[in-house]
């Protein structure tokens, strides 16, 4: 009887427990939806407020990029007209090493060609040469031939 009053008490412990913890929760999850609907205005305000601010940073900086481009613009418009003094001179030094690199590229072109030609000479000799090698070396095997022939023939006789 004692033991069936002491399970009897622990489950009634534990029911009104989970009540209060349930209880606990209701007022937990009230509170911050309560919190969460104050927020929710504040927060709308701080984002228009913050929106406005990087608008107007963002306008700020936009300027700020447009005046140093236009400076920059300027400054390489005075640098152009100040180079273009020496346009002229640049051509006449341009045309002068063209000119020089020109006749050096001539030179060799021309030394070239030369040595092309005697090496073409060279080799045209020296095939001639073999063809009349191989010429007269085939005229000499037909002759021996021919002359083997005949004895052979002769020798037949």
């Amino acid at each position: 009887f004692i033991m069936a009053k002491q399970v009897e008490q622990l489950e009634k412990e534990k029911k009104e427990l989970q009540e209060r913890l349930k209880n606990q929760e209701k007022k937990i999850d009230y509170f911050e939806r309560a919190k969460r609907l104050e927020e929710i205005p504040l927060i709308k305000t701080a984002y228009e407020e913050q929106r406005v601010r990087d608008m107007e940073l963002w306008e700020q900086q936009e300027e700020e990029r447009i005046t140093t481009l236009q400076l920059e613009r300027e400054k390489a418009l005075e640098h152009k007209n100040r180079l273009s003094r020496m346009l002229e001179d640049r051509d006449l030094f341009e045309a002068r090493l063209k000119a020089s690199r020109r006749t050096v590229y001539e030179d060799k072109l021309k030394q070239f060609q030369e040595r092309l030609a005697e090496e073409r000479r060279n080799r045209l000799e020296e095939r001639k040469k073999q063809r009349k090698e191989e010429r007269r070396i085939t005229y000499y095997r037909e002759k021996e031939e021919e002359e083997q022939r005949l004895r052979e023939e002769q020798l037949l006789k």
